[in-house]
């Protein structure tokens, strides 16, 4: 089969959807297909075979991107479309990001009112949401949730018919992303962070730290600090930190916070951590969750979290109801600090992942593949 995969940036370490693109492309050649992707910005692909590559020319704008790139697909005669979220040519779309109204609604939560309207003018989300109705408005093609949330989303706030809607959670790679191959790295890096045996290690994952809530996480670290119980936390990944190393400052916790610039092998930084942190205020379905989750790791999140459909509560870590519930976090946090507790649901966190693999996800997909081009099966 002909498939084409449509993002931005085709490069594992620009972030979770472009990981987890990369991972599944890789999936896809295995299995024979002939693979293209069209995309503004390529990494090098090192095996054989490698995909077909399609560059579109990059523009600031949302808008030309997705027209460049429907430009591009005119020219190809692929069987399948399968589009991230970028353009508005496809025969499935993909959003990793969820929706954009349920986007806007939940960051509002956390926006300052004064801020607000300022917020929503920029120009780069109302053509987003441009995109996004183009999408919808494409009788002819699926739109895929990763999330149950998501898929109310798409149904409640933007009028897609339930049957244009496939629901195909994210999956992990539970091979890459395991206990025994974080094993090996686990001493050096704590050594490196400087974190102690019998400290607790706190981690959290994110590009965007103001949605990932980095600044409850960090103010719950200082309460439980204040209250005796001896812990850090690393933050790794995150674009624009300088806000939120001001509060670490401000809070007196300089030497037990720490910020790691993007990395391209995340696996070590789990290997050391003993609980993995993702207070969001929104995330369709969070692979660093289930990479964690995959890891061993208890996962504290929010019911903001598409992942948070399959974690019980209590059983691979906890659910927070509202993520700027600070004393309900800390109680948390301080139960997991636990060794006790929080390694029964380490095997749990492992035993969840192993039922929500990437190799289930990537049948789903080519389950749905084949319903849309029957003929190129």
């Amino acid at each position: 089969m002909k498939i084409g995969l449509v993002l931005e940036s085709f490069d594992p370490k620009k972030g979770g959807l472009e990981q987890w693109t990369w991972q599944f492309a890789g999936r896809l050649i295995e299995a024979g297909h002939e693979l293209h992707i069209i995309a503004c910005s390529f990494a090098p692909w090192k095996t054989s075979p490698s995909p077909q590559l399609h560059p579109v020319p990059h523009s600031s704008s949302p808008r030309q991107r997705a027209a460049a790139m429907a430009q591009v697909l005119q020219e190809l005669n692929l069987d399948v479309v399968h589009d991230m979220g970028t353009g508005w040519q496809a025969d499935l779309f993909h959003p990793h990001g969820g929706s954009s109204r349920a986007f806007q609604e939940h960051n509002l939560m956390r926006i300052p009112r004064w801020r607000q309207i300022r917020f929503w003018r920029q120009k780069r989300y109302r053509e987003h949401a441009e995109i996004e109705d183009r999408q919808h408005a494409n009788e002819k093609a699926l739109i895929v949730a990763v999330s149950e949330m998501v898929r109310e989303h798409f149904r409640k706030l933007h009028g897609v018919p339930q049957d244009r809607i496939r629901l195909i959670p994210n999956g992990v790679d539970t091979d890459r992303f395991s206990p025994q191959s974080g094993a090996p790295h686990r001493e050096q890096m704590r050594l490196e962070l400087n974190c102690r045996d019998h400290e607790t290690l706190f981690l959290l994952i994110a590009n965007n730290l103001p949605l990932k809530n980095a600044k409850v996480a960090i103010e719950a670290l200082a309460r439980l600090i204040a209250k005796g119980t001896r812990a850090r936390l690393v933050i790794v990944g995150g674009r624009r930190p300088k806000p939120f190393v001001r509060l670490v400052d401000k809070l007196g916790l300089a030497d037990r916070v720490a910020f790691i610039s993007p990395v391209e092998d995340v696996r070590p930084y789990y290997a050391a951590a003993d609980v993995y942190l993702h207070p969001t205020w929104y995330d369709p379905c969070s692979l660093v969750a289930l990479e964690a989750l995959a890891c061993g790791l208890p996962v504290i999140t929010t019911r903001y979290n598409g992942v948070s459909e399959i974690i019980t509560d209590g059983e691979q870590g906890f659910l927070l109801d509202d993520p700027a519930d600070l004393s309900t976090l800390t109680d948390q946090m301080r139960t997991l600090s636990e060794p006790e507790t929080r390694l029964p649901m380490g095997l749990a966190a492992r035993a969840l992942a192993l039922n929500h693999t990437l190799d289930r996800q990537t049948e789903s997909f080519l389950a749905l593949y084949r319903e849309l081009a029957p003929e190129s099966s």
